[in-house]
């Protein structure tokens, strides 16, 4: 029922607009399509197992992977709609010692250039429109991946880890210290010279400056120190051009992540350019790489522009589009209607429009992997009181709000059982998704507990009843009971983010599950940026928001998301404070497998966010110009790697 007028109500608008957007999109105008939940369907939707480009990837090393949990629903119809409780699986276990070396991914077919010059990518937003990747944030990296190349990859067909700029890697037996041989003969856009190991201390540098906004410098280091304070001929011993080693001052098993498995941050970027341009050439010449595309121009406000390197690149990765435009457009009914004008060729689009699409002619590609993840957030979630780091401890203290409803663990109960899940995740996608009980956590992760799939009904499945229960105990009033402390009122942040176009409905539908069982939730339209600055600052009091994070290994997100220290502050306390450390210490698979089951049982038991679902990435296409893209998903750009856009005949 909620979800349906949702979608016909956007859908109202969005073909009202088309016709409009059509004539004047070249002119770059757009219009703002907002979604209205409405009521559920008669009978209770089911969540489909993830097929085909639905599989989650297994980690380097690990057994391989088992099915995954399903939800299953035996309403009848007419039934009241309700949220099953997903089925459970025995996971794999935890990825062991990632060691050496695979196979590269093999090259895709060359030689053809497409009869579109210019392929255009449209997203619903970009994080920060830069040429200075430490001044922005890892979701910016969408704009320089297809100009620079990480050490690793992502096999786009598997997702296995595989070389890049570096041929091969070893680690020692408690992974702090890491061995790299780079690949040789790789040349720089436009004539800078060969990429060596002086182009990756240079990165690291960059990254490594104070004003970085990034983690990337302590998560590479294992230091928390910065900027002149850091010894980075401590850090990154140059044996010779072609060979390097990261010393860490503990274990880091999260050292692919950073040289580039998933994240984009050590892709290295020329560092005689810098040295003879500075920052300036920055803003004039773009970032100088080594990829398959170099940069063209940059459109401040609405695109970048990259172009085919005119030599052969070492790979033999041939682009068959002559240029890339990367552009965002925040409206998806704008995005939409450039898609039917033609003057768009691939869109990240919200369900409901890409299925309209279709119908229209478009087509649908599916990453290859479950690679991404969405959970609500209860911000304000700040109960540290010993200090993390420096003063961390205090500053959390000082932003505890103490009249804040879910400091009640019995709150976060409710919050959590308001939301029918299985409804909005078969609106959503489609049949593509599957549940997820801990925020990140997956049965492919170290860590992974059946138990939470058993207990599942009681502490997280779909009960509003329950939920209104749970809300008059604590002394707050429900749409059937008024209770001293009056309604709940909440504060929902909605907002756009690249590759995640669904989030304003997402976080809608979610307010009016909360509405029907007497939650006062407002919507508040903000930038990405300012939800940023917000959470970074311990600045969400009485807020909510949602988020699509990709699949990271369990250590690297929960220390990001949910410790003092980290950067987004989704929940902080000590106890989780202390126990990271534990994982970022320990090496054993079987010890480490403990304690980050330990970690997600806290979190379950806790419920220190609301868990919604896994699924896989997707793009809109026009098939006149684009054939396929076959891509994994589960990096931080989402969609990657633009050699692999294939053109239609």
């Amino acid at each position: 029922m909620l979800i349906r007028l949702l979608r016909n109500t956007k859908l109202t608008l969005t073909l009202a607009l088309t016709a409009v957007l059509v004539f004047i999109i070249a002119c770059g105008s757009s219009a703002t399509s907002t979604p209205v939940p409405t009521a559920a369907p008669t009978a209770a939707p089911t969540a489909a197992p993830a097929t085909g480009g639905g599989a989650a990837p297994t980690p380097a090393g690990a057994p391989p992977r088992e099915e995954r949990p399903t939800a299953t629903s035996a309403a009848p119809a007419g039934a009241p709609p309700r949220e099953e409780r997903p089925t459970a699986t025995s996971p794999a276990p935890a990825a062991s010692t990632p060691t050496a070396m695979p196979q590269p991914t093999p090259v895709p077919p060359s030689g053809y250039l497409s009869a579109t010059n210019r392929l255009v990518y449209a997203i619903g937003a970009v994080a920060n429109e830069t040429n200075r990747p430490w001044a922005g944030s890892r979701q910016a990296y969408v704009q320089y991946e297809p100009m620079l190349e990480n050490l690793l990859a992502k096999d786009v067909e598997d997702g296995q880890i595989t070389p890049r700029l570096a041929e091969s890697w070893e680690a020692s037996e408690d992974l702090s210290t890491w061995t790299i041989k780079l690949r040789e003969g790789v040349q720089f856009h436009d004539g800078w010279g060969e990429f060596t190991a002086a182009d990756v201390m240079h990165t690291l540098k960059v990254l490594c400056r104070d004003d970085s906004r990034l983690s990337t410098c302590g998560g590479v280091t294992t230091r928390s120190e910065r900027g002149d304070a850091l010894n980075y001929d401590e850090v990154l011993e140059i044996v010779d051009d072609y060979n390097i080693v990261f010393h860490g001052t503990r274990t880091n098993s999260n050292m692919l992540f950073y040289l580039g498995a998933q994240s984009g941050e050590m892709s290295p970027w020329s560092v005689k350019f810098w040295e003879a341009e500075g920052e300036p050439g920055l803003d004039e010449k773009g970032l100088v790489g080594t990829n398959t595309y170099q940069y063209l121009d940059r459109r401040q406000g609405s695109s970048i522009i990259m172009e085919k390197i005119d030599y052969d690149h070492w790979s033999g990765e041939n682009p068959e589009f002559q240029e890339l435009e990367i552009t965002w457009i925040p409206e998806d009914a704008a995005r939409y209607a450039g898609l039917l004008a033609g003057e768009i060729h691939v869109a990240d689009l919200p369900i409901d429009l890409q299925q309209d699409a279709v119908s229209e002619g478009m087509e649908l590609i599916k990453s290859r992997f479950t690679s991404n993840d969405v959970s609500i957030f209860f911000g304000g979630s700040y109960y540290a009181t010993e200090a993390e780091s420096g003063e961390l401890g205090k500053v959390s203290e000082e932003a505890y709000d103490p009249e804040q409803p879910w400091n009640d663990l019995n709150i976060r109960r409710a919050m959590n059982k308001a939301i029918n899940r299985v409804e909005l995740g078969d609106f959503l996608y489609a049949g593509y998704w599957e549940p997820m009980y801990i925020d990140g956590f997956h049965p492919t992760l170290e860590g992974w507990n059946d138990e939470w799939v058993e207990r599942y009904d009681e502490e997280y499945a779909y009960d509003p009843d329950a939920a209104r229960d749970l809300i008059e105990a604590a002394g707050y009033s429900t749409d059937r009971k008024e209770g001293p402390k009056g309604p709940i009122r909440v504060t929902a942040n909605s907002y756009v983010s690249p590759g995640e176009s669904e989030l304003p409905q997402i976080i809608e539908s979610i307010t009016q599950y909360w509405n029907k069982v007497g939650i006062e939730a407002k919507l508040v339209d903000l930038d990405g940026s300012e939800v940023a600055n917000r959470y970074r600052g311990r600045k969400m009091q009485n807020q909510v928001w949602p988020n699509i994070i990709i699949y990271f290994p369990i250590e690297y997100y929960v220390n990001i998301a949910y410790t003092s220290s980290g950067v987004t502050k989704h929940y902080e306390d000590d106890w989780l404070n202390a126990r990271i450390k534990d994982l970022q210490v320990t090496y054993d698979r079987d010890d480490r497998d403990g304690i980050a089951r330990d970690i997600g049982d806290y979190m379950y038991n806790n419920h220190v966010s609301m868990p919604l679902f896994w699924f896989p990435h997707t793009i809109t296409v026009n098939p006149d110009v684009v054939a396929d893209w076959v891509y994994p998903g589960n990096t931080v750009p989402r969609l990657c790697c633009a050699a692999y856009a294939k053109a239609a005949r």
